[in-house]
């Protein structure tokens, strides 16, 4: 085991055009950012954060100085060291407190040795701290993803868990994923909050929040500052938030319980809007229901002119066609327009059993359910709306498919109306 002593002085030469008043580890602090617990309202743990003062005695946050190429590594990582020094020295005395992540920039990789991992374990094994309560948060997109996963593979071996952080933002992340396996992963801030209001934003953070729970990782949406955006939180899935909402970073630890009932009244607020969003959704889908029925009917009978357009167009039936069992369109798209019901022949032959409610329909036609197929929201790629379809057999070999235009019953901020009747 290293010697965990470390010499917390700075070379001279971090004085020179010093942008932070004044360039000395103890004039840095850790401050705390407390993650809460969506399930059970408690607060779970804090993000060590740095602050310093500037020249007025305001406190501010030091992120920038890590970033600041006017400042030496040597100077950044001794002022690391001396933070992580007091934030778990804090955490060592506060058993209960949960866990505390920690940051640390892949972009440092290429200035640290093998020492830096097992100063950290080191202090965490001096301080007799479960290391299973230590989160290295990685944070930025850059670094060699090698000698990432040494330094990850090194931290999963002392006992300790790993968090991306800014998931989402820039370029594809998918990588980390795949080497790293972290235990946590948190959304991209700007990303989670553009998406909260919905359009193309939302259906990137809901396809990112998707694949990371399918890799076993646990969501944190950071940057939570209102009930619209906690909801939102809700819908991709949310392990833990973090946000103004609940607390801002401070230089202390919060009793586990302080944002409980705050959480309560969210979590009501939310299944009762989400209720009356998906009541609204359900009462189309019976309606939709009824409709291809009767649809089903006329064309089982061969009776094109009993179909009533109009009903399909109101109800957002954007075109329905034949398929065999084995998924093979046999007949035209009929198109349903503003001007009736229009033929279009560009898909007969196309086979579309590779969609995931095919298999289904087939399954049911199997164990002699004859029951109607609704797929999950999709976003169609001619209109880009968002769409349903619904699949019922009208003969052992002949299904009939509609496709629907529909609502989107995910919670955004601009759903207002949604909230009426709390």
């Amino acid at each position: 085991m290293p010697n965990t002593a470390v010499n917390y002085s700075l070379s001279p030469s971090a004085y020179q055009a010093d942008p932070w008043h004044q360039l000395h580890p103890e004039h840095f602090f850790p401050w705390y950012q407390p993650f809460i617990h969506v399930a059970s309202g408690e607060i779970a743990g804090y993000e060590a954060l740095a602050r310093t003062k500037n020249r007025d005695g305001q406190m501010i946050s030091a992120g920038p100085l890590f970033s600041d190429p006017t400042v030496s590594f040597p100077n950044k990582l001794t002022i690391d060291r001396y933070l992580r020094q007091q934030a778990l020295t804090l955490f060592a005395q506060q058993s209960d407190a949960g866990f505390i992540t920690l940051n640390i920039s892949p972009e440092w990789l290429q200035h640290l040795s093998s020492q830096h991992t097992s100063m950290t374990v080191a202090m965490v094994e001096k301080l007799g701290i479960d290391p299973s309560r230590v989160i290295i948060e990685i944070t930025e997109q850059g670094g060699d993803i090698e000698a990432l996963k040494r330094l990850v593979k090194s931290y999963h071996q002392a006992g300790m868990k790993i968090a991306i952080d800014d998931f989402g933002a820039g370029a594809s992340q998918v990588d980390r994923i795949i080497e790293l396996q972290p235990d946590i992963i948190k959304l991209d801030m700007q990303l989670f909050k553009q998406a909260a209001k919905g359009g193309a934003h939302a259906d990137v953070a809901l396809s990112v929040t998707t694949l990371a729970q399918r890799a076993g990782s646990r969501i944190v949406c950071e940057g939570v500052e209102s009930e619209d955006e906690f909801h939102f939180g809700l819908e991709c899935g949310a392990h833990y938030m973090q946000g103004w909402l609940f607390q801002p970073a401070a230089p202390g630890l919060l009793a586990k319980q302080s944002c409980h009932e705050q959480m309560s009244t969210l979590r009501k607020t939310y299944l009762s809007r989400k209720t009356i969003r998906l009541s609204d959704t359900m009462m189309h889908n019976i309606e939709v229901k009824d409709a291809v029925y009767r649809l089903r009917s006329s064309v089982m009978a061969n009776r094109p002119t009993t179909i009533d357009a109009e009903r399909l167009r109101a109800l957002g039936v954007a075109r329905y066609y034949l398929c065999d069992s084995g998924g093979t369109q046999r007949s035209a798209n009929f198109e349903v327009t503003e001007s009736g019901i229009e033929t279009c022949n560009e898909c007969i032959g196309y086979n579309w059993s590779h969609r995931p409610y095919f298999p289904t329909l087939i399954a049911l036609q199997r164990i002699k359910q004859q029951r109607m197929v609704v797929s999950p929201i999709y976003r169609d790629t001619n209109s880009l709306k968002l769409c349903k379809t619904f699949g019922i057999f009208i003969t052992p070999n002949e299904i009939l498919l509609v496709d629907v235009h529909v609502d989107d019953h995910t919670l955004f901020a601009e759903n207002a109306r949604y909230k009426a009747g709390f």
